[in-house]
């Protein structure tokens, strides 16, 4: 039997499935931040190579995510930055990195960048109230 004073159970299940996914995306937030720190390291702590194919793979799914979640927002609502991190993100991810030996670290730093600017926008529409 449901107590209708506190609640339907489909609210309870609502309620607390949304406060899952809350702390999925700050635990998520955390881990790309963390990658996007690392990537972004000074160019004296540059990681080895194998480092930075594993750190673009990382920086590839967690940009996806945010992508996705960026996207989900409708696009009268986006920021400046966010249009273009949009725009940076479907170029760089469509052409990969260019020649040379600092085109995969530099590609890497572009895609952190890019993560941080989604994040930022995210956090700011939370920020004012928005999912």
């Amino acid at each position: 039997m449901t107590d209708h004073r506190a609640g339907s159970t489909d609210e309870n299940a609502h309620t607390e499935a949304m406060a899952h996914d809350a702390t999925s995306i700050a635990v998520a937030f955390d881990a790309i931040a963390f990658d996007a720190d690392r990537a972004l390291a000074p160019h004296r702590l540059m990681p080895p190579p194998q480092e930075i194919a594993d750190l673009t793979e990382r920086l590839i799914t967690h940009g996806a995510r945010l992508v996705g979640l960026v996207e989900s927002v409708p696009e009268a609502e986006h920021t400046v930055r966010a249009k273009g991190a949009l725009k940076d993100w479907y170029d760089l991810t469509a052409s990969g990195p260019g020649d040379g030996a600092m085109a995969n670290w530099v590609h890497m730093r572009a895609m952190a960048r890019m993560c941080r600017t989604f994040m930022d926008y995210l956090r700011e529409r939370e920020g004012r109230g928005r999912p």
